[in-house]
């Protein structure tokens, strides 16, 4: 069973364009998706790694229970996604996209924000927090 920060990332990494516009606008060109459910190493966090994305779990357990068993399970999760500055004209494309491939899953964000990014020179972070809907089906 996976965990929803690791159901998130497949999601994500399997959006094909949602990938195709990251490698578009990436200067580092990879042979993998960046979509991380942690922090990537120090030596790849740097602004012509951008676009890239970082899933993470956001603590709490809410639960709709019948007959003491858990029916209905709320999963959160963070966003975020860093772009540089000069791509910022396709953050709205980008963080839409993300939106869209979530909502398709059953997840539904409650909170966004973006900024440029103090510990990384020449780059917005986006984040947004998203909630799920899973039913329990081992009762």
């Amino acid at each position: 069973m996976k965990t929803p920060e690791m159901k998130v990332a497949d999601y994500l990494s399997n959006d094909e364009r949602l990938v195709a516009i990251m490698n578009e606008l990436r200067e580092d060109k990879l042979s993998y998706v960046p979509v991380f459910t942690s922090t990537p190493d120090d030596t790849f966090i740097k602004a012509s790694s951008a676009p890239w994305i970082r899933i993470t779990p956001i603590p709490g357990d809410d639960a709709i229970y019948s007959d003491d068993a858990r029916f209905f399970e709320y999963p959160r999760i963070q966003v975020d996604f860093w772009i540089r500055e000069e791509d910022d004209e396709r953050l709205m494309e980008i963080q839409e996209r993300i939106y869209e491939t979530l909502h398709s899953h059953g997840y539904e964000r409650y909170y966004k924000n973006s900024y440029p990014d103090p510990d990384l020179d020449g780059c917005v972070m986006v984040t947004a927090n998203f909630e799920g809907f899973e039913e329990r089906n081992d009762m």
